[in-house]
């Protein structure tokens, strides 16, 4: 099942009640081997933050997001049997509701954000949103053309760090499922993504267009960990 194509793999964890702290602790403990794993472009750990103003900063200990690139499928495979992997998923079986894991290949896009925000973004403030869209069957061309043409607007957007769009994969034939798109979003803060990209023109228009081409649009938000690590993998 290997290729020449980079793979993102969206891994989303659902902690038990109880159990949050250490959890976090262990998949803290995931970032520095994978990270020195020579197929790992990116290993990025988020979570889960709301979507509105009196919640957008509230962390909520009870769900993770890891945003992951890897070299190609085959890395990713023999990152999953890592033993200090296995012997996560099986501690996962005592604290975690479910681990969803989905794979995706990167839209190649002809832009890219430009950061114009002045003053470097403060990690704190950084804001994450996730926006999972599921496609209409009949409507797959449709729909990929109208959200393809979202990406250079959103790209222009001073605020934006970054907007990768995603195509689904099939887990086990790699065969893109065009009814599900994804896109990954990083933001100077909050306020630029609540207030100046989800209020913009042209992604009004989208929303309102959406609901004949979509079954239903996910948006989630997340705040990515910004830690240190000592030498035994936890937080300072």
């Amino acid at each position: 099942m290997g290729d020449n194509r980079n793979l993102v793999v969206l891994a989303v964890v659902r902690v038990k009640p109880g159990y949050e702290e250490v959890t976090r602790q262990e998949l803290i403990k995931l970032i520095p081997p994978t990270n020195r794993e020579p197929g790992c472009l990116r290993y990025q750990m988020h979570i889960n933050v709301g979507t509105e103003y009196d919640n957008y900063m509230v962390e909520n200990p009870r769900l993770y997001m890891f945003y992951e690139i890897w070299r190609s499928r085959d890395d990713w495979d023999k990152h999953m049997e890592m033993p200090y992997l296995k012997a996560w998923f099986e501690k996962s079986k005592e604290v975690c509701e479910r681990i969803d894991l989905s794979i995706w290949e990167a839209v190649d896009l002809p832009t890219n954000p430009v950061f114009r925000g002045g003053e470097n973004p403060d990690p704190k403030e950084k804001y994450t949103l996730l926006a999972l869209v599921d496609v209409k069957e009949g409507c797959e061309d449709r729909a990929w053309k109208e959200l393809l043409a979202l990406v250079p607007y959103t790209h222009t957007e001073p605020g934006c760090i970054e907007y990768t769009m995603h195509v689904n994969l099939d887990m086990d034939t790699m065969a893109r499922n065009y009814r599900k798109i994804m896109f990954y979003e990083n933001w100077y803060n909050f306020k630029v993504w609540k207030e100046d990209h989800m209020k913009a023109e042209y992604l009004v228009r989208w929303f309102n267009f959406a609901p004949q081409v979509t079954e239903k649009i996910d948006l989630t938000g997340w705040k990515m960990i910004d830690f240190e690590l000592t030498p035994t993998g936890k937080e300072k």
